[in-house]
């Protein structure tokens, strides 16, 4: 008994340990933001988010760091994760890189069919540290010029990574 209570304390102080090296890892990563340190630490935080909805479709894909993270379920409980191919992630990084985050609200959508059931209900979002941008809704698959290279990556690294 008193080794089981023993191993028990262990298991606790260990995650303990790893609880407190995350946080001290957080509290870095987000020193390093706030002084404006490398533009990869910059990529690595943030956070693209887009998402598709009607009342019987539902897509989200989520690229965070290097992984793609995407459902067609509401609750999630299907959702995949992958790591995604370096050189994916880079062309779609230059291609945010490109893109005014600051400017995103202020996009119009170029179709309407979204407002009478005409098409999914779409919104990109662009969470970097604390800042967070997101579009206007959109029609799913007629998104506004400027970020239309951008979601198709998304849903062209999606589609490559489900045919695997």
């Amino acid at each position: 008994m008193k080794l089981i209570i023993c191993m028990f304390i262990v298991l606790i102080s260990a995650k303990e340990c790893d609880k407190n090296k995350a946080q001290l890892a957080n509290q870095n990563n987000t020193e390093a933001i706030a002084t404006g340190s490398s533009e990869k630490q910059m990529q690595n935080d943030s956070k693209i988010t887009y998402l598709a909805v009607s009342r019987g479709y539902f897509l989200t894909v989520v690229l965070e760091g290097d992984t793609i993270i995407f459902s067609n379920e509401r609750d999630l409980k299907s959702a995949i994760a992958h790591e995604i191919p370096k050189e994916e992630k880079e062309s779609l990084m230059n291609l945010i890189s490109k893109l005014d985050a600051k400017s995103l609200p202020e996009l119009e959508a170029p179709s309407k069919a979204h407002e009478y059931d005409g098409a999914a209900i779409a919104t990109l979002e662009i969470a970097d540290g604390e800042d967070s941008y997101k579009t206007v809704s959109f029609d799913h698959g007629n998104p506004p010029e400027s970020i239309k290279a951008i979601v198709e990556k998304m849903l062209s690294i999606k589609t490559m990574i489900e045919k695997q």
